[in-house]
């Protein structure tokens, strides 16, 4: 990803940074997404794809709560958590039902519901032996990377790669979700037109090292600002 990427680019794109949202100092906190549950980063990951942020914050209370109800705690479930809970309820659709959202993964004529996508997540990743947080990490961080990551492209839906950058942000690991917001951003910053998602994410990754800042505090800010 580096190679298409330029320096003076980077460079270009700090300067705005510094000019339009201000210097790090005064940015807020990232958020810490979900360190013990990886039931709640996959619905985030999933649902957050083309669709307002507030539809996923209910998404991920109406789920919370439900889980409450049960005497679970959403905020430590597993990949098999999530995945027993949808097949309890009786499927992808009724657990579109609990959680109040029943969008799909494209506009494409006969796209899965999000739900559906969700499911199938937690069956991949339960078994490719990603249970936690702490086991994606560790698989991210290890030889079965790409293979992980294949399969999860392989989803309804997922295969530009956005929802999986993000999980893995979601997650802890430091990285950009290069969806349109941040693109936008970029393409303003550099007076194009457009700016494909693999090199704004380059881009805002180079511009995280010159301003010494985290890539994911760095994506954050830029999306709080275009939101």
């Amino acid at each position: 990803m580096d190679s298409e990427c330029r320096s003076a680019d980077a460079e270009r794109l700090a300067t705005t940074v510094l000019e339009t949202i201000g210097p790090p100092g005064s940015w807020r906190s990232a958020p810490s997404g979900y360190p013990d549950s990886l039931a709640l980063c996959v619905l985030d990951a999933i649902w957050s794809i083309g669709v307002r942020y507030s539809a996923v914050e209910n998404v991920v209370r109406r789920y919370r709560q439900a889980r409450r109800a049960e005497g679970g705690d959403a905020d430590r479930d597993t990949a098999s958590d999530l995945l027993r809970f949808i097949d309890l309820l009786g499927g992808a659709d009724e657990f579109a039902l609990r959680v109040g959202n029943r969008q799909r993964v494209s506009t494409h004529a006969g796209a899965v519901r999000k739900a559906d996508a969700v499911r199938r997540a937690a069956q991949a990743l339960h078994e490719t032996g990603a249970e936690t947080v702490s086991d994606l990490r560790a698989v991210a961080a290890g030889p079965n990377a790409a293979r992980l990551k294949d399969v999860w492209l392989a989803l309804p839906g997922q295969s530009s790669g956005l929802s999986w950058h993000y999980l893995l942000m979601l997650a802890g690991l430091p990285g950009v979700k290069p969806d349109r917001m941040v693109c936008r951003f970029v393409a303003r910053a550099l007076e194009r037109e457009r700016v494909p998602p693999a090199e704004a994410a380059c881009l805002v990754k180079r511009a995280a090292v010159l301003l010494d800042v985290s890539p994911t505090a760095l994506d954050h800010e830029i999306w709080r600002h275009e939101r």
